[in-house]
This record gives C-alpha cells, structure tokens and sequence, in this order.
C-alpha cells in the first residue's frame, strides 16, 4: 500500500486523520445501536452483540461489524429496517424547503490535499459505477447503498449524520447553478442535484466538488449546498462526513496496488 498524506481544513479548522478516524468509530458504534434498536441481528467474530458489547468494540473491529451489518442486508430489506426514518427524513427535506423565495442556501465545504494517489487515479474510480457501488458501505459509515438508477443513482444515506438516513436519486449535472464561483486551476468537477427517491421532489441538495491536479497527488474543494431551513447541524456534519468520504476512497486507491 502507498503512503499517503492528508490535509484538510474544514471552516478554518484542521483535521489529522486521527479526527477523522475517530469520528468514523464513534458513527460505526451509532449505526450498530441503531441497527440493533431497529430489530437487526448484529454479529462479529461469530458472535451476537449487545449494546454492551457493541460499545467495547475497537475502531477497527466497530469498523468491520459495521460494514457487515449494512452489507448484510439487500436494498428492500435495509429499507424496511429504516422505513420510518426514512419517511421522516422525506419530511425533514420537505420542510427545509419551506422557506420564502431567495433565502439563502446552507453550504458546507471542505478542503483536500491528498499526496500519494493521482487525479487520473481518482477520476476513474469516480467513474466507475460498479466499483464505486461495491465500496459504498467502506467509505462511509452512514452509506447504505447506492446503484445506478435511470434517474442517475439512488442512494440511501444519512446526511450530515444527522437523524436517519434519506433515499434519494442523485443526478449528475455540470451546468447546476450554486452561489460559489468556479476555481482557477481546478479542472474536474463532479456536480449535480437530489430528489427524493419516493416521488421525485427536488430537495435542493446540491453536490459541487472540484479538483485539481498537484505534483504528487490532487487537491480537492468539495462543496455541498442544502435549502435554507435544513437544519445546522446536519450542514456543520456534512463537511466531515465528505472529507472522511473521499479520505477513505484515496486509501482504498492506494491499497488496491
């Protein structure tokens, strides 16, 4: 596995890996308590968990149940696990919405420097609708799952790890209007919106990620725009939760030589 290096700065603030790290140990140990409150079976190293035991898991361990756990279940079965948060959640958007015309949108926005991975490197992987299919659930404790959907793709995550999670198409778009302007020298974008998956209400989710190439790896500024009355906390958590998506996706990159 390649060595990589990670910066990142999240509202001014400066994230190691090591905050990132335990941010996703803590999310596991949430997923498996609500897994399990909901009814699920949770096992690791052929055993069934309690809560009592799911709360001495180490990082890794947490890690490795967790993916499991979501892994185990197909998409209408993680569905019904979640169907009551996931009809809140459609609530939830439907009143972030509920806002008088031109009331600013939320942003949350992290900054990347990654060395050790390209952006040819990335740029496949992001393409590639089955692999990144097949690590949705490892790059993301709060990721369900994804596939590729007529609209685009359907995805079931929490955002923000915020609530529960929502089920939404996710539709590629470059040409999405977003109140940031485009950056010099970042020559790829991956960008577009979000409707519900239930009945197709745009939600006003938008993605605006940007990357630019650098010597010995890529910077990346990733942004996501939400309606003006989402709440805080879920925008304040969805600029973490980006950065530990694509940390995780560069070291996936750099142990698959």
């Amino acid at each position: 596995m390649r060595e990589l290096e990670l910066s990142c700065s999240i509202d001014g603030r400066h994230y190691w890996p090591e905050h990132l790290a335990r941010v996703q140990h803590d999310r596991h140990l949430h997923v498996l308590h609500e897994m399990k409150r909901l009814g699920a079976a949770i096992g690791y190293a052929g055993k069934l968990l309690s809560h009592d035991d799911i709360n001495r898991l180490s990082a890794e361990d947490a890690r490795e149940a967790c993916i499991a756990a979501r892994q185990s279940y197909d998409v209408d079965g993680i569905k019904t696990l979640y169907k009551e948060q996931l009809r809140t959640s459609d609530q939830m958007w439907k009143d972030a919405n509920d806002a008088p015309d031109g009331a600013p949108m939320r942003a949350a926005f992290a900054d990347l420097t990654v060395t050790g991975i390209t952006i040819d490197e990335f740029r496949e992987n992001a393409t590639d609708g089955d692999a990144f299919h097949s690590n949705y659930a490892r790059i993301n404790p709060d990721h369900y799952f994804l596939y590729g959907h007529e609209a685009g793709m359907r995805a079931m995550e929490t955002f923000g790890m915020y609530g529960g999670p929502s089920e939404v198409d996710v539709i590629t778009d470059p040409d999405i209007k977003v109140p940031v302007e485009r950056e010099t020298g970042y020559r790829l974008l991956t960008a577009g919106y979000t409707t519900l998956a239930g009945d197709g209400t745009d939600i006003n989710v938008l993605a605006y990620h940007q990357f630019k190439p650098l010597t010995s790896g890529l910077a990346v500024k990733l942004g996501a725009f939400f309606p003006p009355k989402t709440p805080k906390d879920l925008v304040d958590g969805h600029a973490v939760h980006m950065a530990i998506e694509f940390w995780e996706t560069s070291k996936l990159l750099a142990a698959a030589d």
